[in-house]
């Protein structure tokens, strides 16, 4: 499958024309890009070793949000997530209060699930409602995970992908969706809210909107995480559900 990630920055930039960039932190856990009209992206923030410091650090507010938006095709990691995090800005005001991702995915017993990238909430909903709960991680610390090249021997035999919304940002996306053979949604405050991917071979995508942006902007500069985004100025929000299994 073609990586949809060219198309989803096409549409970005459409509606990111003349805005410029009014703010950007890096935290430890997420990124966070507030443009000039108060929309607000996130993306997670790499861990990758030597990503932690930015060239142009002082120079990127007021820059076009077009430009720091672009940065999602490139290679290097902290560059690539700044652009989600504009992408994900500029599709801000998309969707609907989220339902149970789970319930959403009409996860069963007899299913077997496949989580690319740990996502510890979603994991242990996942327990006892399905037959077999698969889990591809890079970190290999977490107790009962795959590494994360077992997706090519894996995920074709699963009846349900959740792919964590970090996919974009590390260019794996469309290589996941191409291995997919059952019921595929994205999820977490990385997702792009973007309409278009629903006919690319995602069902729902399960992302997040931000209702306080100076709370958010504050938990990001202090380190927070996904719980304490939720707990701050961020709601779940969803799309998706019109190619539902019957």
């Amino acid at each position: 499958m073609v990586s949809p990630v060219r198309d989803l920055l096409a549409e970005a930039e459409t509606r990111l024309s003349r805005c410029l960039v009014e703010r950007v932190v890096i935290g430890v856990a997420y990124t966070a890009v507030l443009l000039s009209d108060g929309r607000l992206g996130l993306a997670a923030t790499p861990r990758e070793e030597g990503c932690r410091v930015h060239p142009k650090a002082g120079e990127l507010a007021g820059t076009e949000a077009v430009e720091l938006a672009r940065g999602l095709l490139s290679p290097d990691p902290l560059d690539s997530v700044l652009g989600l995090a504009t992408v994900n800005a500029a599709f801000s005001g998309e969707g609907e209060p989220s339902p149970d991702p789970v319930e959403a995915m009409e996860v069963e017993q007899r299913d077997v699930v496949g989580v690319v990238g740990y996502i510890g909430p979603l994991v242990e909903s996942l327990q006892g409602r399905a037959r077999k709960v698969l889990v591809f991680e890079r970190d290999l610390s977490r107790p009962g995970v795959l590494p994360d090249w077992a997706v090519e021997l894996e995920l074709p035999r699963c009846d349900v992908v959740f792919i964590t919304g970090t996919a974009f940002a590390n260019k794996t996306v469309g290589r996941l969706l191409g291995l997919c053979r059952g019921r595929v949604a994205v999820i977490g405050p990385s997702t792009p809210m973007w309409e278009g991917l629903l006919v690319r071979g995602i069902h729902w995508l399960f992302g997040a909107r931000s209702q306080d942006p100076g709370a958010v902007l504050r938990v990001v500069a202090e380190g927070g995480g996904t719980r304490a985004l939720y707990r701050h100025g961020l709601v779940k929000v969803a799309l998706g559900g019109e190619n539902r299994r019957h």
